[in-house]
């Protein structure tokens, strides 16, 4: 068959080697039709994620909700000069103990970090969960609501915290799946039913279930959940390694923003304020990060260890603990 009997629609223009096809009419409108409706798609899909950074609702951020960020306090004067955080500010991180069968939303990992933009430093404070505060455990805050586990947690160090990111059990897995697993320093053998953790000292990477095993694990140690409170901070520095080199070039950048558009429930904070808070956050050096847990003393319902209001006072100041406590 012929290319012309094969395509009737296009004409056959010039001899020889010369010749070329002239499209029909009919065609130049189908090819013309199918070029608009790309073009739109594409400007459209630029539309919607220029509206997304900019805090806009949009249909794309419908999934099911990987984690919560709330916004607590509203930007100083500085900030907002500045058009993001530029002055020390603090984060509590939480992860709560909702799940199928559980009651509650306990604030069962209780981080609190201290962001020095100027300095391009950071420290960490882990708070374990049995903390005493107003009669009560810390972790109880949560139930609440965000701003107050941040109301307990700041009453106690003493910081003002302006953003809660909090997580529960299958937010994290997913988050961790999400990103493609994570490399986790292990600092010591775990062997413990109760979490699932089966880990060999070293490097592992994991999956959001094993990370998870990781992070629940206080059965191997005599200190239970202080050991298990300081495990929590590593494993959040390990993934801000993982983020920061993703962070690093466009493609994954874009696959971060996407995960977060799709699965990040804001509240009080728009997707470009996020995007700006994270920027500041993955320009810090993770392996410069300070994780320290707060001094206890002992008890079912645990008391501040005599340095602690030291080591508040270093934190709160600035963001970052100069000294050791």
């Amino acid at each position: 068959m012929s290319d012309l009997a094969a395509n009737p629609d296009r004409a056959l223009v010039g001899t020889g080697r010369t010749r070329r096809f002239r499209l029909g009419r009919r065609t130049k409108r189908v090819l013309l039709a199918l070029m608009g409706a790309t073009t739109a798609v594409v400007l459209g899909c630029m539309a919607i994620f220029a509206a997304w950074l900019a805090g806009m609702h949009v249909p794309i951020a419908s999934g099911a909700t990987y984690l919560r960020v709330s916004k607590i306090a509203p930007l100083s004067a500085a900030d907002r000069v500045a058009g993001g955080p530029s002055t020390p500010f603090f984060i509590l991180l939480v992860g709560n103990d909702s799940r199928p069968g559980v009651g509650g939303a306990r604030g069962d990992a209780l981080h609190v970090m201290g962001v020095n933009p100027a300095k391009h430093q950071a420290s960490m404070i882990d708070i374990p969960r049995d903390t005493c505060w107003n009669g009560d455990k810390i972790n109880v805050g949560n139930t609440h609501g965000p701003r107050a586990q941040a109301d307990a947690v700041s009453g106690l160090v003493g910081v003002p915290i302006s953003y809660v990111v909090d997580v529960d059990f299958a937010g994290f897995t997913n988050l961790v799946d999400g990103v493609g697993g994570v490399q986790v320093n292990v600092p010591t053998d775990m062997h413990d039913a109760f979490s699932g953790a089966y880990f060999s000292a070293g490097k592992t990477v994991m999956n959001g279930q094993q990370a998870l095993a990781f992070s629940r694990d206080r059965h191997d140690f005599a200190t239970s959940d202080i050991v298990r409170t300081n495990n929590q901070g590593l494993l959040i520095l390990d993934a801000m390694r993982k983020l920061r080199s993703q962070m690093d070039n466009a493609p994954g950048e874009f696959k971060l923003l996407a995960l977060l558009g799709r699965h990040a429930q804001l509240d009080g904070i728009g997707m470009k304020d996020l995007y700006r808070l994270g920027r500041v956050a993955f320009s810090l050096n993770p392996d410069q990060i300070k994780n320290i847990t707060m001094p206890y003393t002992g008890g079912s319902c645990l008391g501040l260890g005599g340095s602690a209001a030291g080591l508040f006072a270093d934190f709160r100041d600035d963001g970052v603990v100069e000294n050791a406590h």
